[in-house]
């Protein structure tokens, strides 16, 4: 099923012009060939002119460059996600910062760095006009710009291939990193099913991609300041973290996000949504657990910066989507945030959005259909509570994870609806797990996960 598509649908078209181009350009160039070969003895110079005008228009209708626009992204995501409003387009420094270009001052600040660059696309310009190589790579930028936007992070600088953003969301170090991550997971997804299948037709080489590194760097380790002079200068950070997003992108395999230590630790992210990264070497796969070069300290002992793949698959099934429809054999599932069971809902939760205060409670509602050949009073919901992360595991036996079995109640309108009540004991990323089951305990409906992160986001304001 369509993740992304009809929120991204657009780049196909910037695509589709890219090549389209590409093709009028190779027409205009046979027809002025064949043009020439006719000799003026033959024919005639007002034939001969009119056939190169001819061929001249291939070029001339819907040969310029793309206008001026966006491609609508924000919007649909932000709305997925719950975040209000649109991120106005802004580039360089950041605007936490910006003063500083005034007062020549430095600053500490957290700052979570995601380094994106398009690989092999050096490839494209051996097969393609420079002109073609610019619509393919512009296409796949301004998308990436656009998503970090959607995702409250801030572009810094735009390198040719490479695009560098910062994320303070709110300034909440905690929110950033989940912003940041779902950002990165989201221009992957996009590059698998819009971008991919598209090269895939026009026989464009399999390794052309993206590769994307994120880290985090606390307030004290980070450093922001005005490098340059008045008239030569930039408002930018400078860090360890900033240097080592960099090297993750690097690394980073095709199509896929690179995670620091720092932001793994940040989080408590699990191990069921981490891989570790591998490399081919004299034909076996060598496991690369740390960040290279493995810098020595100052006692000459090497730094051990552990890495971390993020599984794609595996995060992007617990993301929101602008563009499934809760359809017919999907379970939608709804969190409500509250004080205790009682208590009016104090906002809505969106999966993987941001932290949740350890104080509060969650309200899970889930409403779904079933097929007539399945319809029958027995209907049933399986919530399965999974905890993660340090706490959890430290607190109690099995990480305190458990399940319980309530009867669904089919509704006028014929959706079937249940809830469950959950308390937020445990930092990190957790999860509900929630089926439909007939009387006999036999799956009606399989299993889908709503993944929430915990943790209090107020440790983080700067």
């Amino acid at each position: 099923m369509s993740k992304l598509k009809g929120a991204y649908g657009s780049i196909d078209e910037i695509l589709k012009q890219g090549f389209d181009r590409e093709r009028r350009s190779s027409e205009f160039f046979e027809s002025v060939q064949k043009a020439k070969s006719f000799s003026l003895d033959s024919l005639s110079s007002e034939s001969y002119q009119v056939g190169l005008e001819s061929a001249s228009s291939i070029l001339n209708v819907n040969s310029g460059l793309p206008q001026e626009q966006n491609f609508g992204i924000q919007k649909s995501i932000r709305k997925a996600f719950g975040k209000l409003g649109i991120n106005e387009p802004k580039i360089g420094g950041h605007p936490d910062f910006d003063y500083l270009a005034d007062t020549k001052t430095l600053k500490n600040g957290f700052n979570v760095s995601l380094f994106i660059d398009i690989k092999g696309s050096t490839k494209l310009g051996v097969t393609y006009s420079a002109e073609t190589v610019f619509l393919i790579k512009n296409a796949i930028i301004r998308a990436a710009i656009e998503t970090i936007q959607a995702f409250d992070g801030h572009v810094h600088r735009i390198m040719g291939d490479a695009v560098l953003a910062f994320f303070r969301s709110d300034k909440k170090a905690k929110n950033a990193a989940i912003d940041a991550i779902n950002c990165g997971t989201y221009i992957v997804q996009v590059m698998n099913e819009v971008v991919k299948p598209y090269f895939t037709e026009q026989g464009i080489e399999d390794d052309v991609g993206i590769r994307i590194g994120i880290d985090y760097g606390k307030k004290e380790a980070v450093i922001w300041g005005m490098y340059g002079y008045s008239g030569a200068s930039e408002v930018t950070a400078t860090s360890y973290y900033v240097d080592i997003a960099a090297k993750l992108q690097q690394k980073a395999p095709k199509n896929r996000v690179l995670l620091g230590q720092s932001i793994k630790e940040l989080l408590d992210l699990p191990d069921k949504i981490l891989e570790t990264r591998y490399v081919q070497s004299n034909g076996e796969k060598v496991k690369k657990e740390f960040v290279e070069p493995n810098y020595l300290d100052a006692s000459c002992k090497p730094i051990n910066y552990k890495q971390y793949l993020l599984n794609h698959e595996k995060y992007i099934a617990l993301l929101p989507s602008p563009s499934i429809s809760n359809s017919s054999g999907n379970i939608e599932i709804t969190a409500h945030l509250k004080d205790d069971k009682n208590s009016p809902s104090k906002m809505i939760y969106f999966p993987c959005s941001q932290v949740v205060k350890k104080r509060l409670g969650i309200d899970f509602k889930v409403k779904f259909e079933l097929p007539k050949q399945d319809l029958n009073k027995g209907v049933l919901v399986r919530f399965r509570v999974e905890n993660t992360g340090t706490e959890a595991r430290e607190a109690a036996e099995n990480s305190d994870n458990h399940e319980n079995v309530v009867e669904a109640h089919i509704s006028d309108d014929g959706y079937y609806r249940a809830s469950q009540w959950a308390d937020t004991g445990y930092l990190g990323l957790h999860f509900m797990h929630v089926s439909v089951l007939d009387e006999n305990r036999r799956t009606l409906l399989q299993e889908e996960s709503f993944g929430v992160f915990i943790g209090d986001p107020l440790l983080e304001i700067n």
